[in-house]
């Protein structure tokens, strides 16, 4: 009888330990925000989709006021690419190199000259 209630208490202190030792999950929330001279800021593992667009705005303003934001993201990852013209580019959902592929792309065809990828940020749990 003593080794089963040793053997639980063994049991019960593992899964204790197990469950404290895990970071805390990230938040699902991401969003990025722009500027029409390729300024941009984003934000990523929020809670709340509306905090993530606040955080998003607040990076972009620090190098602009004149910022909207572009999307918002849930458990995803976010490829941005910009030109040294104010031309950008971004995209999301299709994995890393099509994601970069993608924002290049973007931003040529919105005319940029120079284009570069410029942040890559995920969400949650892509």
């Amino acid at each position: 009888m003593r080794m089963k209630v040793a053997h639980i208490g063994a049991v019960v202190c593992f899964l204790a330990l197990s469950f404290a030792a895990r970071p805390a999950a990230a938040g699902a929330y991401g969003a990025l925000a722009t500027s029409p001279d390729a300024d941009f800021g984003y934000a990523y593992n929020y809670d709340d989709a509306d905090e993530a667009r606040d955080r998003a705005m607040t990076e972009c303003r620090k190098h602009s006021s004149d910022c909207k934001v572009k999307g918002t993201f849930e458990n995803t990852c976010v490829s941005v690419s910009k030109a040294e013209n104010g031309a950008m580019g971004w995209a999301w959902g299709h994995g890393k190199q099509q994601d970069d592929s993608m924002a290049m792309t973007e931003c040529k065809n919105n005319k940029g000259r120079g284009c570069e990828l410029s942040a890559r940020f995920c969400t949650g749990n892509p």
